[in-house]
């Protein structure tokens, strides 16, 4: 997905901009412009516009190293809690004290 497409439906999901935004229910740390073929390569879906509004729109895909990218890069609290095991943390997760104990342990 290009940029462009990514923020125009960033702003249609959320037009003030107040929302939270994840990837797979982990938080956004930072964004990065990389080469393509950083951390390996780069995955493209290609989309056909005849399709848009149906469920899947997908009609192909490319692999390639070339170019650039922009890296949108996650961590997730018990990432968190491995750099600081003391990290304040609101809310509640069944495990949430046993990422602190493994993260006790390695330090």
């Amino acid at each position: 997905m290009k940029v462009k497409e990514l923020i125009r439906q960033l702003q249609e999901a959320d037009p003030t901009g107040e929302i939270e935004a994840c990837v797979g229910n982990i938080d956004i740390h930072f964004v990065s412009r990389e080469p393509a073929y950083y951390d390996g390569s780069l995955q493209i879906l290609k989309r056909d516009p005849a399709r848009t509004g149906r469920c899947y729109d997908i009609c192909g895909a490319e692999i390639t190293n070339e170019g650039h990218k922009i890296q949108i890069n996650t961590l997730s609290v018990r990432g968190a809690i491995w750099e600081d095991p003391e990290l304040p943390v609101i809310g509640s997760h069944e495990r949430l004290e046993e990422w602190r104990r493994e993260a006790r342990a390695e330090a």
